[in-house]
C-alpha cells in the first residue's frame, strides 16, 4: 500500500515562536554588535546566526541555558496531535524541512517525545563546542531565486521524494505545512491531489492567495501557479479535521 508524505516547517508552524529569535533574546539585543546584525544581508542568515551564537558565548550563555530554553518553546496548538495522527493513523511519513538548525529542532523533538514520529530532519547542521553553538549551511544553491542560498526547501523535498522512489517507497500524495515566504517554493512543486496547509495571517498564506487569483509576481515579473489544493489553518486540530473530512 502506497504511503503519503507530510512535510513540516518548524518555526511558527510546529512551534509558536521563531527559535532563532527566542535564543537571541537570551541577552539584551543591544549587546549584539552592529556588524553582526549586518551579516544577515551581506552573508546570509547562517552567517548572521553564527555571529549571534558567538555573541551569546561571549556573554557567558552556556549550552545548558540554550537547551533549557529550546526544550520549553511552546508548540502551535494541536501540532503534536496532528503529527502523531498522521504517523500512526493516516499512513504518512513525516519530515521537517527548516531554516532553523539541527540542534534546536532535535532538542525540541527529544524534549517533547516527538522524535519517534519523524522520518527525517533537513536543516542547517549545528553542534556545540565548549558551549559555543556552531552552525553551517545545509547546502549552497543559486538556482532557486525564491529561496535563500543556504537552503531551498523545494529542492530538498524533491530530492527526498526521488530518493524514496528509488528505494521503492513512492508516495501517493504530499502534504506541505508552513507559514513563511520560504515555504512558497516547495508549495509550487506540489501537484494536483497534493495539499498545501498555510498558516492564517502569515506571509505564505498571503503569497499563495495571490498566486491562486493570478496577482502574484516574482522579482522578475513572472506569475506562479499553485497546482495543489490549499487549506488555511489556525491550529493543528483544524488540519486533522480537514484531512479526515476530505480523505487527503
Amino acid at each position: 500500500m502506497s504511503k503519503n508524505l507530510a512535510v513540516f516547517d518548524f518555526d511558527h508552524t510546529i512551534i509558536q515562536e521563531n527559535s532563532d529569535v527566542a535564543v537571541m533574546n537570551l541577552i539584551d539585543p543591544k549587546k549584539i554588535p552592529k556588524e553582526i546584525k549586518l551579516l544577515h544581508r551581506s552573508d546570509g542568515w547562517t552567517a548572521f546566526m553564527q555571529g549571534v551564537f558567538e555573541t551569546l558565548h561571549k556573554h557567558k550563555i552556556k549550552e545548558e541555558n540554550i537547551r533549557k530554553l529550546v526544550e520549553t518553546l511552546q508548540e502551535v496548538k494541536g501540532m503534536r496531535e496532528l503529527i502523531k495522527e498522521l504517523h500512526e493513523n493516516l499512513n504518512y511519513d513525516v519530515i521537517i524541512i527548516s531554516d532553523s538548525n539541527s540542534y534546536f529542532i532535535n532538542t525540541w523533538l527529544d524534549a517533547n517525545d516527538m522524535k519517534k514520529y519523524i522520518t527525517g530532519v533537513f536543516t542547517n547542521p549545528a553542534h556545540f563546542e565548549n558551549d559555543l553553538l556552531k552552525i553551517s549551511m545545509y547546502h549552497l544553491q543559486e538556482s532557486c531565486k525564491l529561496s535563500t542560498r543556504n537552503l531551498c526547501k523545494g529542492q530538498i523535498m524533491e530530492e527526498f521524494l526521488k530518493e524514496q522512489q528509488e528505494r521503492g517507497l513512492p508516495y501517493e500524495r504530499v502534504l506541505y505545512c508552513g507559514d513563511g515566504h520560504n515555504d512558497f517554493c516547495p508549495i509550487l512543486r506540489l501537484g494536483e491531489g497534493d495539499l498545501a496547509c498555510v498558516r492564517a495571517e502569515y506571509k505564505c498564506a498571503e503569497i499563495v492567495a495571490k498566486a491562486k487569483d493570478g496577482s502574484y509576481k516574482d522579482e522578475e515579473g513572472n506569475s506562479r501557479d499553485v497546482k495543489s489544493d490549499v487549506f488555511v489553518w489556525n491550529d493543528g486540530y483544524e488540519i486533522i479535521d480537514y484531512i479526515k473530512q476530505n480523505e487527503v
